[in-house]
């Protein structure tokens, strides 16, 4: 997402764009999962410096770390970024937006904040049903 400094009125610019993944270099990370990115921004220009306030929304499909299952998320950021200028005439937003995007992923992903998992003995998904497992004891599994 280019933004070109003339363009930018005084009383700031409003952006709108669909950015691929791709695009950002997502595409061995998580493009697989991840929608096309929206994002809105404002832009406002003062001296020497480049304001852009940005809201940066798609759908993801993300695997639960727990249970593993995939789940759907809405990616929905607010990020503010300010740039100085200094005889620059376009300003370059992929690289900020692509750091939002990785940073907004958790090490621990979950589909719900009480996942349950699955069992360390036979692997059931415990949010579905028990498994009847002896537990610490034993790893014989009861079904």
């Amino acid at each position: 997402m280019k933004i070109c400094i003339n363009e930018i009125m005084q009383d700031g610019l409003d952006i709108e764009e669909e950015i691929n993944p791709n695009e950002l270099g997502l595409d061995t990370v998580q493009a697989h999962s991840i929608s096309n990115i929206r994002v809105k921004a404002h832009i406002e220009k003062e001296k020497d410096a480049v304001t852009v306030s940005c809201n940066i929304k798609a759908n993801e499909k993300r695997i639960c770390s727990r249970c593993l299952n995939e789940f759907a998320f809405l990616l929905d950021n607010k990020e503010n970024f300010a740039y100085s200028l200094s005889g620059e005439h376009i300003i370059e937003l992929n690289d900020d937006i692509k750091d939002t995007i990785i940073l907004d992923h958790p090490i621990r992903q979950l589909c719900k904040p009480d996942c349950k998992g699955l069992c360390p003995y036979c692997g059931k998904n415990l949010n579905e049903s028990s498994c009847g497992c002896k537990g610490e004891g034993g790893t014989i599994c009861r079904e």
